[in-house]
């Protein structure tokens, strides 16, 4: 079994959005709610999606625990249980493999490749050209 890191894009469907719009929700919380959240878990499985469902299920968790009262989670996901069904029904899921950390891709760069770099005008962005330009000599 290989197991990676791996990202989870978490993102509520429009039903859900619609019916935050209309309850008496703190604007907080409904923005919260309405927004897409990025996860990583450094456990996810290549050979299976089994890690899918545990995060889904952590996510449930999650929002009952950091922001919903057993009272509003009820109100707004219509069942106060924590079950893989609920979250398919208010959200999607996408799951991305990490295939490289940009630290360990610059580290790679062909000086060649590194010296065709052009300034942006961008002082961060600049300071990072001239650190690839001579990370590379």
């Amino acid at each position: 079994m290989i197991l990676l890191r791996a990202l989870y894009v978490i993102t509520p469907k429009d039903d859900l959005k619609k019916k935050l719009s209309q309850l008496d929700l703190d604007t907080d919380l409904e923005y919260i709610l309405s927004e897409d959240f990025v996860w990583s878990y450094n456990r996810a499985n290549t050979e299976n999606e089994d890690d899918n469902f545990e995060v889904k299920l952590l996510f449930l968790m999650y929002l009952r625990n950091e922001y919903l009262s057993e009272q509003t989670y009820k109100q707004i996901l219509d069942d106060p249980l924590i079950k893989l069904e609920l979250f398919d029904k208010w959200w999607t899921m996408a799951r991305y493999f990490e295939d490289d950390s940009c630290s360990e891709i610059e580290k790679k760069i062909d000086p060649c490749i590194a010296n065709l770099l052009v300034d942006t005008g961008i002082k961060r962005v600049d300071s990072w050209i001239n650190k690839m330009k001579k990370i590379t000599k």
